[in-house]
């Protein structure tokens, strides 16, 4: 595995993403509704995370494998498989650039804000579609560079000492987010649609979201440790003045609107 593979491991280990992920299951079970899943529809979720899309499925009746490149992931998706009152999920841990499946195994490939982040895009958008059978549908969902996720992307990558000065924009998950770039990124496929929606998270100030992120999100985490290690806490208040000013004007009644894509299409 490589270096990069490594780092993603080490930064997905990190943190709390079940609490980060709390307000994500309406997305998984509108995109279930989209793709028109049913019961015998064979599923993977890809780069699955603590598992709600892939537990979405399992209770319409679909028979699912959840795939994510993070053992502690997947441990937190078993833990809350069995909650659930499920035990048959395949869940495996793997890479969205080289899925371990042969053939065209799925009537259905589902990601919800996870293969994004799989650095070779090419690739992984070309896995997505080869493990689908011929008239399989694929659903994912995705973070639009313009919209909040996106901005306070820039604002990490400008405080970030892991960041290059300028990080390629062909490496950018939001290009998962342009529908123009994910027609790019998905040859072959056909039947693609590109709906809106919008994640409503109660927040009480800026600042109470400014310190869940950086108590709960692996990559934040990351940053703030580098940068009190190098002693430039003038620095991590700049940072939090940006972030927070950069949330503020998404936030209305007390209510953080994360706007995200969803990509539905057909191979």
């Amino acid at each position: 595995m490589n270096a990069n593979k490594v780092e993603a491991k080490e930064i997905w280990s990190l943190g709390d993403y079940r609490s980060r992920g709390q307000f994500f299951p309406p997305v998984s079970a509108y995109l279930t509704k989209l793709v028109k899943l049913q019961p015998s529809d064979s599923v993977l979720d890809v780069a699955c995370g603590y598992g709600n899309t892939a537990i979405t499925a399992r209770m319409i009746g679909a028979k699912v494998t959840g795939i994510d490149i993070t053992p502690k992931l997947l441990a937190l998706a078993k833990e809350e498989e069995k909650i659930a009152g499920l035990s048959d999920i395949n869940w495996k841990e793997g890479d969205a650039e080289d899925l371990p499946f042969e053939g065209e195994p799925f009537d259905v490939v589902l990601s919800t804000f996870g293969h994004i982040f799989a650095p070779n895009q090419g690739l992984a958008g070309k896995e997505l579609i080869r493990v689908l059978k011929k008239g399989g549908r694929l659903g994912f969902t995705s973070w639009p560079p313009e919209l909040v996720v996106g901005k306070l992307s820039e604002v990490v990558s400008k405080y970030s000492p892991f960041s290059p000065p300028e990080a390629p924009e062909a490496f950018s998950p939001y290009n998962w987010g342009n529908p123009d770039k994910i027609k790019q990124l998905l040859p072959g496929i056909k039947d693609i649609f590109f709906e809106r929606g919008t994640i409503n998270i109660p927040i009480l100030s800026p600042n109470h979201y400014w310190q869940d992120t950086i108590t709960k999100a692996g990559y934040i985490i990351q940053i703030v440790e580098a940068l009190k290690k190098q002693n430039d806490e003038a620095k991590i208040e700049l940072f939090r003045k940006e972030y927070v000013k950069t949330l503020e004007q998404y936030i209305s009644d007390n209510v953080l609107r994360l706007g995200y894509l969803i990509t539905i299409a057909k191979k």
